[in-house]
């Protein structure tokens, strides 16, 4: 039998609730991971077992204005990072390694960037280009839902939560029919692959908690991506690793080449066949997370 999965609040030192949820093995190896957009703390891999298989202890938490996270209203994505190193500091976590997916993956990489010494690994899956980013079409292969959404981020506040709230809305009434629309921009394998009860029973969840506060994560996420991330990709020095799906249209394989290439200590790896969600690729991504636990992490 699987033992219930801790969850829990922290105060950060400017005074925001941020919760969280503890995975897999008690003793394992510090993994924190970084949602997706939206998302919340919900978020994990279909399997309940795959985190205690791999020596891991996973730790997810609502960014701010998810799930029962307070607000942060103007962050950046390396406003992450105190917010993590405070999770850090509350689970007694010296050194452990970092992961984020889709909109979860930069804010991974600003501890890379941002933390020192305390992060091991940073790993990153399907990630954005920064808004900003020179000599680059942040626009090229994207889906349509993604450039109608980004396009509004970037005319600022009101402009996107417009644009969210119907399907924060949906999402409250119906939220597979919202996953449905989506899917319909997606190639096959990410549909295959949304469609598989227990991912699809995962991703109604953490979708549902993501909203909890109506569309004030997810805009403040996008308005986060729509301007300078608060770190240049040239300091994080950290060993990083960056996974792309070859068919993603969320984020697609130009924007992760383009992340990987600006990364000083990074290898790309592209996985054929893969699309935007990649749960089945997991095993390999704990693997190798977790030999950081050989440079000497403890927890």
């Amino acid at each position: 039998m699987i033992p219930p999965v801790p969850e829990g609040t922290l105060t950060t030192p400017d005074g925001r609730t941020l919760a969280f949820v503890q995975r897999g093995a008690d003793d394992g190896f510090p993994v924190i991971v970084c949602h997706g957009t939206p998302g919340s703390r919900f978020a994990r891999h279909a399997d309940p077992e795959l985190y205690a298989r791999h020596g891991v202890k996973a730790v997810a938490y609502d960014r701010p204005g998810y799930g029962l996270s307070d607000a942060n209203v103007g962050r950046s994505v390396a406003d992450a990072v105190p917010d993590i190193r405070a999770l850090a500091d509350e689970l007694g976590f010296e050194r452990f390694a970092v992961v984020g997916g889709s909109g979860g993956a930069p804010h991974a990489l600003a501890c890379g960037a941002l933390l020192g010494d305390r992060v091991i690994r940073v790993g990153a899956l399907v990630t954005p280009a920064p808004s900003d980013a020179q000599d680059f079409d942040f626009f090229e292969g994207l889906a349509d839902l993604n450039v109608k959404e980004f396009g509004a981020a970037l005319e600022g506040r009101e402009s996107i939560e417009t644009f969210l709230q119907p399907l924060v809305e949906g999402i409250r009434e119906n939220v597979d029919g919202v996953i449905e629309e989506m899917l319909t921009e997606l190639p096959e394998i990410d549909r295959e692959r949304a469609s598989q009860p227990a991912a699809r029973a995962i991703m109604r969840e953490s979708w549902l908690e993501a909203v909890r506060q109506g569309s004030r994560g997810w805009a403040d996420d996008d308005l986060a991506f729509a301007k300078p991330w608060g770190f240049e990709l040239e300091d994080v020095t950290v060993e990083t690793r960056v996974w792309q799906g070859e068919l993603d249209v969320l984020t697609p394989r130009p924007h992760g080449e383009y992340v990987a290439s600006r990364l000083p200590n990074a290898r790309f790896e592209v996985l054929e066949g893969g699309g935007h969600f990649l749960d089945r690729e997991w095993t390999v991504v704990l693997d190798w997370l977790t030999a950081s636990a050989e440079a000497g992490a403890t927890a």
